[in-house]
Formats: structure tokens, C-alpha cells, sequence
């Protein structure tokens, strides 16, 4: 067979595009961040010059120990913030480059990307909603210039709003969007806050009230009390069991000093919006139950009696104290318990005890809930003006068990050597439960031997292994340090993460009770164990003292 000359023309043609292809493909190197961001245009190389500019981000991020302020990650995202943010606004079709476009942005955490990040929050249904989540986990996650901060306040507000449905992705968005608002850390997240807050829609799970209202109170803007009050007693659609009530103090604990005036009209019966949300309360709760006899003030006191005590403001002293002349035994006993809690002068603490001594001479002997609660709200003030009536009432013997060894427990946290002593010649004449008591507060006792009234050995013993030891130990402290002594706060800071909530109960309210002018230490570990338990029992159980005292502890630092 006789093979065919080739055409000389075939031949050059063939020749040509054998020279010219490598031309022809030659891309970027992968490890060249100008090039890769140039390829982004690209829509055949957009999705390899993604995955290459991520790989190289993260491994800068990496080789510099994640700090993104040092000069090789600035310089890397000098070039590709940009970029990245250009192509997601030119090329919205592409929705999963976009994706991926948006993954990498909430890692770069550069504000020149938010055009892109807004422009994500406009989802569309079935197509773009996790483009809105990602855009509001990016926003969350960097820092955004004051200037820019209206702006992603009012697109976040608009992207909650298109919000109608309950799937799942509906209620991601809804918790990504008001996290993102919280993080601004600015007033213009306010309005849109509160707008969330008080929306009623049963497609609008209420965890998510609740949540706005938390993001409201770290906002600490005083533009929020009025709303914040209306929330003590907001509850969710046909659900009265459900409320805010505990969020909402919180809120008006961290706004603090703004709070105060409009919570004593709310005790007052003086406060229209509060006495309207109390009586929507309470139409809804008697529909539920028929027959129940509930009075306004029966709503509306109980929340501003707590809250103006956690508060703590001295201001409020004549307000409460008339709560302890009322009718009502449980008004007075809020009263009670509310007062000791704000900061008040020596001559008003004198007051306080008296009227606390009174109302628990007035119980009855069969009202030993009330007189238990009492005497543990008197250990709870570290005041060594109760240790006699402690004393007096662990030596009566025709006590009720149940009162006698709450005072004996009450006594044992705050005695010194001497008293030590003689209360446990008082545990020893009661040879029938004298093995019981000794179980419970024989390591009180022992530490109280140990240190009597030397501050130093009781800061060292918060740390002992024994909680007994170190539960006697933050008593203590509160009892004798020096009001803000640092190694003291530093001490008990450290405790409020114990494993045992006897513990930290004590240490946080030692740290209270001495931290007159806040504790960082102590703000920081409470917000640490907020991350880190959230959904654990120990911390459901702690939270409801932990915040406001952490908001308390808050107010108290100096501006």
C-alpha cells in the first residue's frame, strides 16, 4: 500500500497547533494568589481557582500561628478579598462557586467583602438561603467598620423579615441572621432587635424572642429598656408557659442605671405598657384556667421586685422597703430577699436586718419553707449580724429539723474559730443528729479551726479538692476580704467554674458581694462558661444567678 504525500499546508497547520497549544493552556501557577484571583473571571477555572486561593489562605493563616494581623496574611488577602467579593456580585448565576466564594470570606473576616455579603442576604427561597446563613456566619465573625454598621444592620433586618416558613433552613437563618446583629455591637442593631423580639407568629419559634432579647441586653443600649420591660411578661403565642421574663431582667440588668426609673414605676402600678402586657398576660392564663384569681399586681410586682434588686442600686431602697410593709407575705418576703441585694450604706444594711429579723419572727412555727428560706437569704448577705439568731436558732431544740440545721449549715459557712467552737459543742449536746450534722458541716468547721479570721488561708483553700473545704472558703472570703482585694476577686473568679455548684454558687456570690467595682476576671469566666455549658445542667441551674450578677459586675466597672 502507497502512502499519500501530506498536503505541505496540512502539515504546517499541524505544526502550528502543536507549538501553540501549551501556549494556549498555560494557567496561573496554584500557588500564586494574583494569578489564582485572575482566574476567578474564569468560569471553567473560577471552581479550581476557589479551592487553590482557600488552600493557600489557610496554609499563610497557618504558617503565621492564625494570626490574621501579621504582614504575609494581610498581603494575601490585600489580593484576594477583592476579588473574591467582585466575582460573587458579577456572577450570581453561579450559585455554587458562589457558595464556596462566601466559605472563604467567612474565613478571610475582611469587611471590604461585605457588597457581596449584603448582596448574599437577599435569598431567594429554594435557591439561595444558605448564601444568606454563610453571609451572616461571615459577618459575625468579622470586624465590621462603625461607618459600615447601619448599612448590615438594615440588609440583616430585611433578610430576617422575608423570613414566612418553618423549615429547618428558615430557622437557621433566623438564629445565623440575629447572632450576625449582635455581633455589631452598635444602636442601629437595635430597632431591628426588638422588632424580631416582640414579633408574635407561631411560624416564629419563640427561643428566637428569647434570643433577640439576650443579643439585646449585650447591646446594653438604653433605647431598649421601654421594650425590655414590655418582655418581662411577654409569653409565647397561646403559650403562657413559655416567657422571657428571666432574659428580659437580665437585659435591663446589663442596660443598668437607665432601668432604674421606669422599673420603679412598673412597682408602682405606674407604667401603662407594663400594666398592659401584665393584663394580655394574665386574660390568657385565666382562658386557660377558669376561676384563677390573678391580680395584676400579682404579675407585674414579683418582676419589678427582682429586677430592681438585681439591679442593686440603692435608689430603690425606699420602694422595696415599703414591699415589706404589704399584706401580701410573699410580697414581703421579695421585698426581703430583693433588698439584699442592692448596695446600700452601713445604716441601711442595719435597717435591712432589722425588717428581715421582724418578718422572720412573724412566721408561724409551721411556715418552716419561709423561715428556711429566709435564714439562707441572711448567710447569703455575709452579714455577722445574723450569726446570733444562727446560733440561737441551731440551739433550740424544739425546731423543726428542717429550720434547726439550715441554721446550723448557715452558721457553720461564716464562723470564725471561736464560733467554730462553740457550735460544735452545740452539734455534740444533740446526740441523736449529732453524726448527721457533723456529715454536713463538720469540714466547715474544720477549716474555720484552721484559718479563723486570716483572709490569705481561706483564698488558698478555694482551691482545695474537698467542695466542702472550698465552698467554707468562698464564704468566707466574702465575709472578711477588703472590698475589689485582687487576689480575693482572682481567687473566687476561678471558682465560679467548679464542678460542685455549691461551690461556684458561693464563689459567685462572694465575688458580688466584694467586687464593688466589677470583676473582668469574673464578667470573662461567666461568659467563657456560658459558651462552653450552654445546654448542660449545671449551667441551667447557674445561669439564672451567674447573668445578672455578671451584668451587675459589668455595670460596676469603671467607664
Amino acid at each position: 500500500m502507497t502512502l499519500r504525500a501530506i498536503p505541505t499546508r496540512i502539515l504546517l497547520l499541524t505544526l502550528m497547533a502543536a507549538l501553540t497549544a501549551p501556549l494556549l493552556a498555560c494557567h496561573a501557577d496554584e500557588n500564586d494568589p494574583e494569578g489564582q484571583a485572575e482566574e476567578l473571571a474564569d468560569p471553567v477555572r473560577r471552581q479550581n481557582a476557589i479551592h487553590n486561593l482557600q488552600r493557600i489562605y489557610t496554609n499563610t493563616l497557618a504558617d503565621n500561628h492564625g494570626d490574621r494581623s501579621s504582614a504575609p496574611v494581610v498581603a494575601v488577602a490585600d489580593i484576594i478579598a477583592p476579588a473574591l467579593n467582585d466575582t460573587y456580585l458579577a456572577f450570581p448565576e453561579d450559585r455554587s462557586n458562589g457558595q464556596a466564594i462566601l466559605d472563604l470570606l467567612k474565613e478571610v473576616q475582611d469587611a471590604r467583602a461585605l457588597p457581596a455579603l449584603k448582596k448574599a442576604l437577599e435569598w431567594r427561597t429554594g435557591v439561595t438561603e444558605l448564601h444568606a446563613v454563610r453571609a451572616a456566619q461571615a459577618i459575625a465573625s468579622m470586624t465590621i467598620p462603625d461607618g459600615e454598621k447601619p448599612g448590615v444592620a438594615t440588609a440583616l433586618g430585611a433578610a430576617f423579615d422575608q423570613i414566612t416558613g418553618v423549615r429547618e433552613v428558615d430557622n437557621q437563618m433566623r438564629v445565623e441572621f440575629v447572632r450576625a446583629l449582635g455581633t455589631l455591637h452598635h444602636t442601629s442593631a437595635t430597632p431591628v432587635l426588638v422588632r424580631v423580639m416582640q414579633n408574635q407568629s407561631e411560624n416564629q419559634h419563640f427561643l428566637i424572642n428569647r434570643l433577640a432579647a439576650r443579643e439585646l441586653g449585650e447591646l446594653g443600649d438604653p433605647e431598649a429598656v421601654e421594650p425590655m420591660i414590655g418582655a418581662l411578661f411577654q409569653f409565647a403565642p397561646n403559650n403562657p408557659g413559655m416567657r422571657m421574663n428571666d432574659v428580659a431582667a437580665e437585659a435591663l440588668v446589663r442596660i443598668g442605671r437607665p432601668s432604674l426609673a421606669p422599673m420603679l414605676q412598673v412597682l408602682a402600678g405606674q407604667h401603662a405598657a407594663a400594666n398592659a402586657a401584665a393584663d394580655a398576660l394574665i386574660a390568657v392564663v385565666q382562658q386557660r384556667q377558669p376561676g384563677l384569681s390573678l391580680t395584676r399586681a400579682q404579675v407585674v410586682g414579683p418582676e419589678a421586685t427582682t429586677t430592681l434588686g438585681m439591679l442593686g442600686f440603692a435608689d430603690s431602697f425606699d420602694a422595696l422597703l415599703a414591699e415589706t410593709r404589704a399584706e401580701e407575705v410573699d410580697r414581703k418576703l421579695n421585698g426581703c430577699i430583693a433588698l439584699t441585694r442592692l448596695t446600700l450604706s452601713d445604716a441601711q444594711h442595719t435597717q435591712v436586718r432589722t425588717v428581715i429579723t421582724a418578718l422572720y419572727g412573724s412566721f408561724s412555727a409551721n411556715q418552716v419553707e419561709m423561715r428556711a428560706q429566709l435564714l439562707a437569704t441572711m448567710a447569703n448577705t455575709f452579714d455577722p449580724g445574723y450569726l446570733p439568731l444562727f446560733l440561737t436558732t441551731a440551739r433550740d431544740t424544739e425546731a423543726h429539723p428542717a429550720l434547726r440545721e439550715t441554721a446550723i449549715a448557715s452558721l457553720a459557712k461564716l464562723a470564725n474559730r471561736a464560733q467554730a467552737t462553740e457550735l460544735r459543742a452545740v452539734i455534740a449536746a444533740d446526740e441523736d443528729n449529732a453524726a448527721r450534722y457533723n456529715e454536713h458541716v463538720g469540714a466547715y468547721l474544720t477549716v474555720a479551726a484552721d484559718c479563723d479570721v486570716d483572709v490569705a488561708c481561706y483564698v488558698g483553700k478555694l482551691t482545695d479538692s474537698d467542695p466542702l473545704v472550698a465552698e467554707k472558703a468562698a464564704y468566707m472570703v466574702g465575709l472578711l476580704a477588703p472590698d475589689n482585694q485582687a487576689e480575693a476577686m482572682t481567687g473566687l473568679a476561678a471558682q465560679l467554674g467548679n464542678a460542685a455548684f455549691p461551690v461556684r454558687f458561693a464563689a459567685l456570690l462572694a465575688l458580688d458581694h466584694i467586687a464593688t467595682q466589677g470583676s473582668q476576671a469574673g464578667i470573662d469566666k461567666i461568659e467563657e462558661l456560658r459558651t462552653q455549658e450552654e445546654g448542660r445542667a449545671i449551667w441551667t441551674q447557674f445561669k439564672g444567678i451567674a447573668l445578672p450578677i455578671q451584668a451587675r459586675l459589668r455595670a460596676r466597672m469603671p467607664s
